[in-house]
This record gives C-alpha cells, structure tokens and sequence, in this order.
C-alpha cells in the first residue's frame, strides 16, 4: 500500500485548503497565505525574497506562487531549495 505522504505535492489540491492562515518558510524568505471561508485564497509573497524585485510583474508573481507549490514540504511546513540546473561543460571532466 503506498503511503500518502510520499506522493508528490503537485498531487495536493491548494484550492481545498480550509479558512485560516497558513505560513511556510524557506530559504528565500516565507510566504503567509491567507484562505477566506469562500475559498479564496491571498498569497502575500512581501518577505519572499525573488518578489523583492521590482521588476517583477504581476505575470512573474503567477510563476513564481506556483514555483512554490511544487517546493513545498506539507509535513514540515517548510518549502524546499530550489533544485539547481547541472550545466555540463566538456572542460568539467577534466
């Protein structure tokens, strides 16, 4: 039998999510989310540290919360490191 907490979080549905606030942590700062009894949900990314850019629009926000729906850990409450891209260069194996 397969354990539930082993599937991975883009199986878990955010829209379910009952009212109340909720805080996950991570390297890059944290993120509240607020769900209203509607189902609503208010994501405030101020302390996350790539929406500290000012550059950053409305469109890279979208990117960015769902970025962190597939980094986070929903047993600890905490959202995972960035997996960093491997560029291989021939000059590496030497």
């Amino acid at each position: 039998m397969e354990d539930p907490k082993s599937k991975p979080n883009e199986d878990f549905d955010f829209k379910k999510l009952p009212a109340g606030t909720y805080y996950f942590t991570g390297q890059e700062g944290f993120v509240k989310i607020e769900v209203a009894k509607d189902g609503q949900q208010s994501w405030d990314l101020e302390n996350w540290f790539t929406s500290l850019d000012p550059d950053k629009d409305e469109s890279q926000r979208c990117e960015i919360i769902k970025d962190i729906k597939t980094r986070i850990n929903l047993d600890k409450g905490t959202i995972n490191q960035p997996k960093k891209k491997i560029i291989r260069n021939f000059l590496n194996s030497f």
